[in-house]
């Protein structure tokens, strides 16, 4: 069946589910409702129902982010990005009556130290990159003459603080593979061998692991890109180990259901916490650090940058090139996973 042309939606599928963004109200639909259901459009009217529309005085802050909202920076943007500037533009919306005249190089400068100050200096810097951007747009309309944040200098971290999302020590990373259960364990090995989001492994569907050519699947939640690898041998051994279940997600909780983020972050904290009280590891493990540890290892290794973020999904191409490069990635993948094999190995005969 053909799909229909709704106005002001924009369509688009993350990890291998359908997605809508509602660019009136800003608003994205997502499931359990099937996209153009009855269901579907009911929660899309919804949505318009609850919003009331705002008509932005022209040369004011309001006027450029809705500029630049409906533009192709911006929509453009892959979901998970988009939802990161959203945030921003959503703690900017005090200041939409604000002139642009108004936004100095010194009112810019005093907005980022109110941003670290509530949020914190990764979200003050992103204040920055946001407010850029938006003026960019805002230049290309004439809707102003200049952009104040290219004289601003993003907040610079402290000596001695610690890094976001760091890596595991090789320690960290053998005592905690042995303390995660089964459905804990096989995420963990996704992330810290191959560099999968959290989010890329909550939702990657059933059909992501082809256990007849021992392939994994995923798209890049961020850049869109699609990653196929031959599952590392610890990875096949972890998956086969998973409970058997129904649902239509790979991975699933006790309960034989879908993850949520929530509950995922609470039971892998839960044996952080409890290995961090018995000072088997350092603070500040993160599951996202388990990426940063991917790619650590994949550099030790040898590999060179371009490979890595291959391995990451941090490219994004035009369909052309998409198809041409997973051709020629797909060998090449091939390689890192044997090369990983091989070293896990050998640690393996080494304990």
């Amino acid at each position: 069946m053909k799909r229909p042309k709704v106005p002001g939606v924009k369509c688009y599928v993350s990890n291998g589910i359908a997605y809508a963004y509602d660019r009136k109200t800003g608003t994205r639909l997502t499931p359990p409702h099937a996209l153009y259901s009855r269901e579907w459009f009911e929660a899309l009217d919804a949505a318009r129902a609850k919003a009331k529309p705002v008509e932005e005085k022209g040369g004011t802050w309001g006027a450029a982010v809705a500029a630049y909202r409906s533009s192709p920076r911006f929509l453009d943007l892959a979901p998970r990005t988009r939802e990161d500037y959203q945030a921003v533009l959503d703690w900017t919306k005090p200041l939409h009556a604000m002139p642009l005249t108004q936004w100095t190089r010194g009112f810019v400068a005093g907005l980022r130290d109110k941003a670290k100050l509530k949020k914190g200096r990764r979200f003050a810097n992103y204040v920055l990159s946001v407010v850029s951007v938006v003026f960019a747009v805002a230049l290309e309309r004439e809707l102003a003459d200049t952009n104040p944040v290219r004289e601003v200098k993003k907040i610079r971290k402290p000596k001695g603080e610690p890094r976001a999302n760091r890596p595991w020590a090789p320690e960290e990373w053998d005592v905690v593979r042995a303390a995660c259960p089964p459905h804990i364990l096989a995420p963990v090995l996704l992330g810290g061998i191959l560099g999968y989001r959290q989010g890329e492994i909550l939702s990657a569907p059933r059909s992501s692991f082809n256990r007849k050519t021992g392939q994994l699947s995923r798209i890049s939640a961020k850049s869109g890109k699609k990653v196929v690898v031959q599952a590392p041998e610890a990875i096949v051994e972890a998956l086969d180990a998973l409970p058997k279940h129904t649902a239509t997600t790979l991975f699933v909780n006790t309960r034989g259901l879908p993850w949520t983020e929530d509950g995922f972050r609470s039971s892998f904290f839960k044996i952080i916490r409890k290995l961090e009280e018995a000072g088997k590891v350092a603070d500040g493990l993160t599951f996202h650090g388990l990426r940063h540890t991917a790619a650590t290892r994949m550099r030790q290794l040898g590999f060179d940058t371009r490979t890595i973020a291959d391995m990451l999904g941090q490219e994004t191409e035009g369909m052309a090139g998409h198809y041409s490069r997973e051709a020629d990635l797909e060998p090449k993948l091939r390689g890192v996973v044997k090369k990983l094999d091989q070293h896990a190995r050998r640690k393996a005969q080494e304990a």
